[in-house]
């Protein structure tokens, strides 16, 4: 291969590398017929046809990165989990569960940390100890000395521990190669590997399968994973290069007539690939899209949605910053793909306009998808959309909050709690039991504003935020759509910072046992300009009659580098809190410590000062 050639190779790969964390914003083709546009993705007859149309296809020259919102939203919002004798993963939608990197069967806790997997005995407390730890040579059935592993997220169902992977090949295997064309094109691929752990302390592999690209989210209903990844399109010498599956040391390309591509999409630079596989079978299936970079992707229990954020028109560059001409340009389409098991059929695609916050933006009831978008750039407005089975637009909602954007969504039922913020938190409270006239039925103005928002129950919505430099808790009193109030609040003194705002699977919320838990870090600065540093967790209580409280905080002790709290739960009546390091268990009645395991003493030292 000639060197100019091989050097524009590894270029262009290291921009993909870069860019797998962000979404590209495709301009769309102009004129005022776009809401009416609902074509389904069309697929190719063979390769040939696929080849031709990624050889012929324009890509978009004025193009920009964003930050990738790989999240996954469902439709039905879980509203009150009963009490059951542990916690599980905060999900949108119950029965449609979500990776996580810890995961609990009320006895055992099974810890996603990097490279590997760490099952404990969690319960009772007193009997804390490490059972077993998979690496990256258990996970994976193949060599891996030239790949770099991370392990994604985890799920159970019942004897069966899922783990997700991402592997990597390293660079050093491009950089010292003498023949590239004897190397993979897709670097990263993401793998599922299913474990028989009946027996922890001596997990079997039953099969491990793969798929090209990097891993932008999951989600699990029954005993199927769905995986949604993304991969760069490659020409080498006028062939395209297909994504491929992986099962143990084997590899097959994707059939082409299982690769769909949207006709509207100037876009054509990567594979969203949708791999589903029977986790007690080890069936599966998959199907991809040739479109631009994938932005929020939902799944409700029936359907997949991929959406695909674009611009209208020219996008120029200010201050370092990528922005439309016009205001208005910004549209985001979304393409459903019906599920039924393995089965994934694309059905329908549409658009709305602006674009997305996160998967709580999304949601599905009675096949009427509705979607919350801000709408404009420096001047914002928002939108709320109410979309068919055919997703077409069927009713709007249009410019609310004039200046401000959306922080945050909740859909519960025939209702959205909307969050947008400028200067002052406005709720605003929208009826949607009419699909063809949303309406807003009620407005709550606070200074601050929340980035989450989570059920309570049917009259009260929590609200987690910040207040200038500080996190805020508002406990809303929903009863009276009409006049929302906010019947509580709880403001942390210090400066501080919680992931709750943006992570809902750090969040625990039990009603019945009036229990919310979510990380914190602290930071209480001196006039002589040094600070004390804090970081673990804040136990709250929430009492629909008395409010918000803080019944105490939790801490790992030991260096600040390893202590911070990523997850909690609880089994019977402990409580568990995770950190990089370590797992410790308080009472749930007076918060007194259990007991302290340390899981993963390479993280201690690694991160260790000294």
């Amino acid at each position: 291969m000639d060197g100019y050639v091989r050097t524009a190779l590894v270029v262009c790969m290291a921009a993909t590398v870069l860019t797998a964390g962000t979404i590209t914003y495709a301009v769309f083709r102009g004129g005022d017929d776009w809401l009416a546009d609902t074509s389904v993705l069309s697929s190719f007859s063979d390769y040939d046809e696929l080849a031709d149309f990624l050889r012929d296809a324009t890509v978009a020259t004025d193009e920009s990165n964003y930050s990738l919102d790989s999240s996954l939203g469902t439709g039905d919002s879980a509203m009150v989990v009963p009490k059951s004798e542990y916690s599980t993963t905060n999900v949108q939608v119950s029965g449609v569960d979500e990776q996580d990197i810890v995961k609990t069967d009320g006895e055992f806790v099974f810890i996603a940390s990097h490279d590997h997997v760490s099952i404990v005995r969690a319960y009772p407390p007193s009997e804390m100890e490490n059972v077993s730890v998979l690496g990256i040579y258990d996970i994976l059935p193949f060599k891996t000395e030239e790949m770099q592993v991370y392990v994604s997220g985890l799920y159970l169902y019942g004897d069966k521990l899922v783990v997700l992977s991402s592997v990597y090949i390293s660079w050093w295997l491009y950089y010292n190669a003498t023949d590239y064309l004897d190397l993979p094109v897709d670097r990263t691929r993401s793998f599922v590997s299913v474990f028989d752990v009946s027996d922890v302390s001596a997990p079997v592999l039953e099969f491990s399968s793969g798929v090209s690209g990097y891993l932008l989210t999951s989600r699990m209903i029954d005993d199927v994973v769905y995986l949604v990844t993304q991969t760069y399109v490659w020409m080498i010498d006028s062939d395209a290069c297909l994504p491929q599956l992986w099962t143990e040391d084997e590899n097959d390309t994707f059939d082409a007539k299982l690769i769909y591509y949207d006709v509207d999409s100037s876009s054509k630079d990567s594979f969203i690939n949708l791999f589903a596989i029977d986790v007690s079978s080890g069936d599966h299936r998959y199907m991809s899209v040739i479109a631009g970079y994938a932005s929020t992707i939902y799944m409700s229990p029936d359907a997949l949605f991929v959406t695909v954020q674009k611009w209208g028109g020219p996008v120029l560059v200010i201050d370092a910053e990528s922005v439309p001409e016009l205001e208005d340009t910004a549209r985001t389409t979304i393409h459903k793909v019906s599920v039924d098991g393995l089965s994934m059929t694309p059905v329908a695609r549409g658009d709305v306009k602006g674009w997305l916050l996160n998967q709580f933006s999304m949601d599905e009831k009675d096949d009427m998808l509705r979607v919350a978008t801000t709408t404009s750039w420096s001047e914002p407005e928002n939108g709320v959309y109410v979309l068919d089975s055919a997703l077409s637009v069927v009713g709007t909602l249009e410019g609310l909050a004039p200046t401000e954007r959306i922080f945050a969504a909740r859909f519960l039922g025939d209702t959205l709690y909307l969050v947008t913020f400028r200067q002052v938190d406005p709720l605003f409270v929208i009826d949607l039991s009419d699909p063809h006239s949303p309406a807003v039925l009620g407005e709550l103005k606070i200074p601050g504003f929340s980035s989450y928002l989570h059920p309570v129950d049917a009259d009260h919505v929590l609200g987690i935020g910040r207040l200038d430099s500080q996190v805020k808790l508002s406990l809303f009193d929903v009863s009276d759509p009409v006049n929302p109030v906010e019947q509580d609040s709880y403001v942390v003194a210090e400066y501080s910072w919680t992931t709750a705002g943006y992570d809902h699977k750090s969040v625990l919320f039990d009603l019945e046992r009036e229990l919310l838990v979510i990380p914190m870090t602290t930071y209480d600065y001196s006039p002589l300009g040094s600070y004390d540093y804090w970081s673990g967790a804040y136990v709250f209580r929430i009492s629909i009659d008395d409010g918000i409280s803080l019944r105490g905080t939790i801490r790992h002790e030991g260096s600040e580098y390893y202590n911070h709290v990523q997850r909690s739960l609880y089994i019977e009546d402990s409580l568990y809190t995770l950190s990089m390091a370590c797992l410790q268990a308080n009472s749930l009645a007076d918060l007194s410590e259990e007991g302290l395991l340390v899981y993963n003493a390479d993280a201690i030292r690694v991160y260790s000062p000294g």
